[in-house]
């Protein structure tokens, strides 16, 4: 999509998983001074904990996630706000962070994320992909360009990890979801009854006391009952501390680990090369793969959709015409008006500083029916003077002399009609400047074209038909 002229952005932020909520919130006022501090920013929002918008539509529960949302001053630029605030960032190596401009909601959903880039790491072996994922994040840094680049590799809290003995379970002839169930209720609870108080019912759960729960050692010094009398835990079970993942994707049934950045002060094309020789240049493990996703994904997938688009509208355009004219020639003659308006077209989005996005190529599309026009007016009267019994020349000449001014009025009302659009006036009119653009372009160069090279191309096909015919 083309890129707006905003005045706010979003900071996404995530601090290392040992942080508690207080600690995450404690950085985020930290940052929230940075930004008071800053004479460019109006005002700010922040969230922690619930997080709308990370990767998905979905929110992003965590102790460890929070967003700030800031606007800036109008009349303020929004980039160097954005580096002061990456710098200040830089000093916390602990802190993964993304900076993201305020986008339109057509791009967002189109994206379907924050980040500018994305890229998958899939495969089977966690550890593997975890490891592929930090290797394929430090290539990125190197990409002149790219900026906040984050691999979700996070690992999870601390956790105890308790295994249960199985020649103890022999032993004693027990099965394990009664191990398992005697250690669940001892923490969780189990709802032993309920307590009716009028209409209501309350549950009663009964359980271990704190102290007890909340230590590991002290859990396991209870015994289970075991029919007369009990057995130890400690011989039943065997703990450890272990760290386990935070969560784990999965796309299609196959694992994945996102990585993401943001762009700095280059379109997304631009990069694209680099980051596929970068990609490259990886030694990937087998069985491991990295494709795109993001802005980077669905771009792919609507230009290939928009040129289907732009083809079937040039097959289209020809039909019809081939029915009007009764001849397959003449409209394969007036087909040649299209890639006269492409050159215009390109020529003045790249004159402009316009890039080649969604909207400019549906301007494209739509020029495809507009830039005929002229040559069809050109052609039917010219037939219509050597119906008349005019020689060939003498049809071309006073056609193009009698339907030049139709076609200049024609042509530069269009124009007129769409400077406005091509001029970027208001707010948020951005997003479909690139289509007055394309069109203007398109008509120029077509109407200049047009009036030279179709009478010529004209006569030298109906000259070569005159002459087979003798």
């Amino acid at each position: 999509m083309p890129r707006l002229r905003v005045s706010a952005f979003e900071v996404f932020l995530r601090t290392p998983v040992n942080y508690s909520y207080a600690q995450t919130e404690e950085f985020v006022g930290l940052a929230e001074g940075w930004l008071a501090a800053d004479p460019s920013v109006e005002f700010f929002f922040s969230q922690i904990g619930l997080v709308s918008g990370m990767e998905s539509f979905s929110p992003d529960v965590s102790l460890n996630s929070a967003k700030i949302a800031v606007q800036l001053d109008h009349s303020r630029n929004l980039n160097p706000a954005i580096e002061r605030l990456r710098a200040r960032f830089k000093d916390f190596p602990d802190v993964d962070f993304s900076i993201v401009r305020e986008q339109a909601t057509m791009a967002q959903f189109l994206a379907l994320g924050s980040a500018e880039l994305g890229l998958k790491v899939r495969g089977d072996d966690l550890d593997v992909l975890k490891a592929t994922a930090l290797d394929l994040a430090e290539a990125l840094r190197g990409v002149p360009g790219i900026a906040d680049v984050i691999a979700s590799v996070e690992e999870g809290k601390p956790e105890f990890l308790i295994r249960i003995r199985r020649q103890a379970l022999e032993k004693y002839d027990l099965s394990p979801e009664a191990v398992s169930s005697f250690l669940v209720n001892a923490v969780r609870g189990r709802t032993a009854t309920q307590l009716k108080e009028t209409d209501r019912k309350h549950d009663i759960v009964v359980r271990m006391e704190r102290g007890t729960r909340e230590s590991a050692d002290k859990l396991l010094d209870q015994s289970l009952p075991y029919r007369k009398g009990s057995i130890p835990l400690r011989e039943l079970v065997d703990w450890e501390i272990s760290r386990g993942p935070k969560e784990i994707r999965r796309e299609n049934q196959q694992r994945e680990i996102p990585v993401t950045a943001n762009l700095r002060g280059v379109s997304l094309s631009r990069v694209l090369p680099e980051v596929e020789a970068r990609v490259r240049a990886l030694d990937l493990p087998y069985g491991v793969r990295v494709v795109p996703s993001g802005e980077q994904e669905e771009m792919s997938r609507s230009f290939r959709s928009l040129i289907l688009a732009f083809m079937l509208s040039v097959l289209l355009v020809y039909m019809i015409m081939a029915a009007q004219f009764e001849s397959l020639l003449h409209p394969f003659l007036i087909m040649f008006t299209v890639p006269m308006g492409l050159v215009g077209a390109f020529g003045l989005l790249a004159a402009t500083g316009q890039t080649l996005n969604i909207v400019s190529i549906i301007g494209i599309v739509v020029l495809v029916g507009i830039v005929n026009d002229n040559a069809i007016v050109k052609i039917d009267f010219t037939n219509q003077l050597r119906r008349s019994g005019l020689p060939l020349r003498q049809s071309v000449l006073e056609g193009s002399a009698v339907r030049l001014r139709p076609i200049l009025m024609s042509t530069a009302t269009t124009i007129f009609a769409l400077i406005p659009l091509s001029l970027g006036l208001g707010e948020g009119s951005e997003l479909l400047r690139p289509l007055g653009i394309a069109v203007v372009g398109g008509l120029l160069s077509s109407t200049f074209l047009t009036l030279i090279l179709i009478p010529v191309i004209y006569e030298i096909v109906e000259g070569w038909k005159d002459r087979r015919r003798r």
